[in-house]
Parts: structure tokens; sequence; C-alpha cells
């Protein structure tokens, strides 16, 4: 056999001895070989460089960094391996002794679920590790990665803040709209709440609706993006819509309890749900002049129209909050010896509102069998919701309107549609005007 074959011969098998290292998990090399007239050299490049930590957190859950004495906590990294080629992490261990005594080599290994600290993935985890009691300040701590080729890591120094101190629930309030706090039986619910916490960060917050909802004793309150006011106070958390027993006849406690991100409890704020079952109703109508002319509907006038508690207004008007907003106002009369009606319209004069209707008592205010809006076009008529009235402000008259110089009663004959705010709909009983016969407008 030729020297030059021997040569090429001993190479093939070193090739094969190389693969057969590989698959057995030893020490990763690439080999290659050249044939010549002369000695075949040959060259590897082994695994030489160590990996490294790139990040680490220690945290109790996953809305941010955090351990209380005697808590429990997980160490999160991330590592990586830059060898060329690489051999790839093989372990990732933490000392963790200055916060719990002993765990100088806590095993970290890939993360497969709940990897998410903060907005920020590891791909690393330990198992729950308790630490001790009466821990207190910033400690640190080391997480060292090894590969597989046998390259161990620096051990990167990391730190955690030791929060004990208890978060707070500020308020809270029972709610079925955003326009008051009321609830009633067997109607939704949502439960708002304001939590502060001044070291973590407030990671849940939880009610104990039990005495409003059967069994509901930890409904979960979660971080609130939108209807979020409540007669103009402001919340930042919020539950899902609850619905209360049907055996709900009398206001309510309930308490709210929030846990920081150490996982710190509050204390269980106590707080009380105001009931209301009773249906609402017209309880009052009034016109007013507020043009140049008493008796003659004009811009400027106003009709007012008073519940027996306040309604919200949301059932009124999508979206309306109660403050001032543009609508349309229609005078009409249908013919004959009918008398003139007012109605109640929406800004673009399109559907009717739900506020049923209101007899003047007498026809002449318009032509007989016309109709007159006020608002429709020019300037628009307005409403304003003020407790449980809703005072409406007649806008430009789209035609001449009569005046009437007879005292009349009005009967406002109103609507089940509206609700109050706990959500019970109106009786949409007919109101006769209270007082003295007197002029309209």
């Amino acid at each position: 056999m030729s020297c030059r074959r021997s040569v090429l011969l001993f190479g093939l098998a070193l090739l094969a001895l190389a693969a057969v290292a590989a698959g057995g998990g030893g020490t990763w090399a690439a080999f290659s070989s050249t044939t010549s007239t002369g000695p075949g050299p040959f060259s590897s490049a082994a695994d030489w460089t160590a990996p490294s930590v790139t990040a680490s957190v220690i945290a109790h859950s996953s809305s941010g960094p955090g351990v209380k004495a005697s808590g429990t906590y997980n160490v999160y990294a991330n590592a990586s391996d830059t060898g060329n080629p690489a051999s790839g992490v093989s372990t990732v261990t933490a000392s963790v002794g200055s916060i719990t005594t002993g765990q100088t080599a806590v095993p970290l290994t890939a993360c497969s679920s709940g990897c998410t600290v903060g907005g920020t993935t590891y791909g690393y985890k330990s198992a729950s590790v308790t630490a001790n009691s009466g821990l207190t300040g910033t400690l640190s701590y080391t997480v060292t990665p090894a590969d597989a080729a046998g390259n161990t890591g620096t051990a990167s120094s990391y730190s955690v803040t030791v929060d004990n101190t208890l978060p707070s629930v500020t308020a809270a309030v029972a709610a079925h709209t955003v326009a008051g706090a009321r609830i009633k039986a067997s109607g939704t619910y949502f439960i708002y709440a304001n939590a502060t916490d001044s070291g973590s960060g407030v990671d849940t917050v939880t009610a104990n609706v039990s005495n409003i909802t059967a069994g509901q004793t930890a409904a979960t309150l979660s971080a609130c993006s939108s209807s979020c006011t409540v007669a103009g106070t402001t919340y930042t958390y919020k539950s899902a819509a609850l619905t209360a027993d049907s055996s709900v006849t009398a206001n309510k406690t309930y308490t709210v309890t929030a846990t920081d991100a150490a996982g710190n409890p509050s204390s269980a704020s106590s707080f009380t749900a105001t009931v209301d079952n009773t249906q609402p109703g017209a309880s009052a109508v009034a016109t007013a002049n507020g043009g140049s002319l008493t008796g003659k509907p004009e811009a400027g006038d106003t009709v007012t129209l008073t519940f027996s508690e306040q309604i919200d207004p949301l059932t009124v008007l999508s979206g309306w909050s109660g403050s001032s907003t543009p609508m349309v106002v229609r005078i009409s009369n249908a013919g004959g010896a009918a008398h003139d009606f007012i109605t109640f319209w929406n800004s673009t004069n399109s559907a009717q509102l739900p506020l049923g209707n209101v007899d003047l008592g007498r026809a002449g205010y318009v032509a007989t069998g016309t109709t007159i809006t006020f608002g429709a076009s020019g300037t628009a008529s307005s409403m304003v919701q003020s407790g449980s009235s809703l005072t409406i402000t007649l806008g430009t008259a789209s035609g001449t309107t009569n005046r009437v110089t007879s005292n009349t009663t009005m009967i406002w004959n109103s609507s089940t549609t509206p609700a109050d705010l706990a959500g019970n709909l109106a009786t949409g009983n007919a109101l006769t005007e209270g007082g003295t016969a007197d002029a309209e407008f």
C-alpha cells in the first residue's frame, strides 16, 4: 500500500472517531483534512468559549421583581453560549445564600411556562425557594452558567430589594353604571378599586363580594383600561361583570384586598354597596320662558323632566354622561282637535329619545297638522342632567310658532326605557303637571 493511500485512510478513520465522539456527547470539534504528496495535516477548532448570563431577576410574581421575608420566590435568568462552534448551555445555577441560607447552587432549568417577569421573558427558571425570615434591604446573588464542552462562565452578580411593606386599598365602589354607585337584586355590577404600594408594586387585587353574590370570595380586579370613572372618581382596577343574588334587598358590605409583587397582602378593606330595587318614575314636568314672549315656544325656552331618582344617562342617549349635549325638540299637532305634543330627538333628528312625550294640554302652539323642530338647524337644542332632572333648552325653530295666552296643565307620558343607576327600568307612568294651571313657555 502506498504512503499516500495510508495517509488518506488514516484521515478517514480520524473523521469517523470525531463523528462518534460528537454523537456520544464528548467535546465538540471541527476537523479538516488535506491530501498532498507528503504528510497529511489535520486541524481542529474546539469550543473554548465559556457561556455567559445576560439577565437575571428574582421574583415572586410575573408582575415584577421582588421578595419578602419568609416569602417564596423563583430565580430567572437568560444565558447564552457564543463558542464557534457553540456546544450550548448545559447548566445554570444561582447562589442565593444571602437570601436563603445554604442555597449556593440552586439549579435553573429551561423555562417552559411562567417565564415572563415584568415584560421580560427568561429562558431559565428555578423551582420555588423560600426566603429567610427577617430579611431587609437590598441583597446580592450570583448566577453561573456552564456549557456542554465543560466551560464554566463567570458568576454574574445581581441584586434584589426586599419589600416587607404592605400595599393598601384606598377606595372602592360597587356600581351598575359609571353614572353612580348603585346595584339591584339580580342585576349586573362591577367592583372598582384603587390600590397603591410603595415597594415592589401592586400585583393582584381581589374582592370578596359573597354578601352580594354567593360564592364570590375572590373576584379578580384587573387594571382598568376603559369606563374607569364612576360618579366623577377614576379607579385603576375593575372586575368583570358580576350578578347580584335575587335575595339582595338591603345595603351589603364587601371587602377588597391587594397583594404586591413581593407577595405582601394588604388588610381586607371594607366597603358598602348601596342596593336599590325601586323603579324610578316621572315625578314632575315644567316649562319656563327663556325667550322674548311668554306662552310662545321659542329658542331659549326650557322643558324640565324630573324623575323620582337619578336616571342613568346612558339609557337615555348612548354615550351620554349627563353633561350638556345637543339634541332636537319637536312640537307637533296631529290635526283636528288634537293637542300639541312635545317629543325629544337625537342631534341628527333621526331617532326619538326614550323620554315619552309631553301633552301641552291644548292645541295652538303650532299650526294644525304641522311639526316645528327646534335645533335641527341653526342653534341646536340641548339637554343636561342635574340630579334627577333633565333640563332641555330649545334651539332655533324651523318655522313660526304661535303665542297661547290661556293657562294649561301638561301631562308627561313617560317611557319604560330609562333605568336608574342600579338598572331598574322606569315605570312609564303618565304624570299630570302639579300646581295651578299656568302658561307654558
